[in-house]
């Protein structure tokens, strides 16, 4: 089977491009060949790609002025771009099926009408809420979980309203026009089937108004590497926080929790994004930044911790990082909200708090650090489900059949 992986980037910029690569890497050691399409922002995840030449121009919205972001609406709400270049690549490629994941704002939905055209069958991975909220994060005012879901239950004028896009009138006006002019147009009227990495993604797209008929679970899956490395249940004292420092994954929330903490129980925070500086500056001494890692280093830092911490304040939808602590067999620490709690059993292979709860998210992590036994407990019950629940094997099996349904 040749499939045709649609994605904003090609690179290990963040989940949903470490989830695609790892899903290229397992079919194509299975005998199935994998193309890429993306936008032509550097690095690239292989050096001298050929089919780069198909790829969309990258913009970087972020750096525009006002006037610049009104001339480039246009771009972002249909990337004529996109569509004409994949109409090529489909053509000299000729896949079988075509798997999108992020594709919104940059790729756009342009890159279906290409799909229809060729009357090649899509399917979408929700790798967030952003195709039910036009915020993307589930969150009011950019700052707490919608609760009342105005815009999933059908007017996207609240997220203009509350400014729920970084705070941001100008991005809440964008992102508001945006999921407005897609819904309006029907543009993902054309995707078989959504992937929903888990239940409450499942929920909130049919609450969305997505028929159950096209919609499917199937969650993440770790690499096998991890598992064949030997584990220690022995820790350095750290607790580990891994993803990007943005608002909306709660960083700030572990930083004063620290400060009710004793000064010799550590945190290693490690990854970049938008919200570092801001970190950094209200972070006491016993707390790391260890910059982006990956490989060897973040295996490392991994290995070396008591629990890793999920302070997440917005709608996750699977929690990588679960997954990958599991695997390697360590506690997690998380916020009881979005998928977090299909993935972590309290008391069994971690613990719950509510989202926000700097005290009880203190006392946690006191609770691990001073119960050693019970930390390597719960890192033994979350690596035995990470071995039955997310492995390559099961991911595969089920992976091919999503395709396979789609292309009958």
């Amino acid at each position: 089977m040749k499939i045709l992986f649609v994605n904003n980037f090609f690179s290990s910029y963040g989940g949903a491009e470490k989830l695609m690569l790892n899903q290229a890497d397992l079919l194509a050691r299975n005998g199935n060949e994998v193309v890429f399409f993306a936008t032509d922002r550097q690095p690239f995840a292989i050096n001298s790609y050929p089919h780069a030449k198909f790829f969309t121009k990258f913009t970087d919205f972020k750096k525009l002025n006002k006037l610049d972001s009104i001339k480039v609406l246009p771009r972002i709400l249909y990337n004529t771009e996109s569509e004409a270049k994949l109409t090529s690549l489909i053509a000299q490629t000729k896949p079988d099926i075509v798997h999108c994941h992020n594709i919104y704002y940059h790729l756009t939905p342009s890159v279906l009408s290409a799909c229809k055209k060729a009357k090649i069958p899509v399917v979408m991975t929700l790798h967030d809420p952003r195709l039910m909220c036009p915020g993307g994060t589930m969150m009011l005012k950019s700052q707490s979980y919608c609760n009342n879901e105005y815009c999933v239950k059908g007017n996207p004028l609240y997220g203009l309203i509350y400014k729920c896009r970084n705070s941001s009138l100008k991005e809440s006006l964008i992102s508001t026009l945006e999921y407005s002019f897609n819904r309006a147009c029907r543009h993902y009227d054309y995707v078989s089937l959504f992937i929903c990495p888990s239940r409450a993604v499942y929920n909130l797209a049919e609450k969305s108004g997505i028929r159950r008929n096209r919609l499917t679970m199937l969650n993440n899956f770790i690499d096998d590497h991890l598992f064949e490395r030997p584990l220690t249940y022995a820790h350095k004292g750290y607790f580990l926080y891994v993803g990007r420092l943005a608002k909306e994954k709660g960083v700030h929330y572990l930083i004063e929790a620290a400060k009710f903490l004793p000064k010799n129980i550590g945190f290693h925070i490690v990854g970049s994004g938008p919200e570092e500086e801001n970190l950094r500056k209200k972070a006491s001494p016993n707390i790391k930044f260890k910059g982006y890692l990956e490989g060897d280093k973040l295996r490392k830092e991994y290995s070396g911790c008591i629990a890793s911490i999920l302070p997440c304040n917005w709608f996750e939808t699977f929690g990588l990082t679960i997954a990958e602590s599991f695997a390697y067999g360590k506690p997690v620490i998380a916020s009881r909200i979005g998928a977090i709690p299909e993935l972590v059993t309290e008391n069994q292979d971690g613990l719950l708090f509510k989202p926000g709860n700097v005290e009880e998210l203190s006392h946690m992590i006191y609770k691990l650090y001073k119960q050693k036994e019970l930390a390597a407990l719960m890192g033994k019950n979350a690596r035995q489900k990470a071995e039955k629940m997310f492995n390559s094997d099961l991911h595969y099996k089920n992976l091919i059949k999503v395709y396979i349904s789609v292309l009958i």
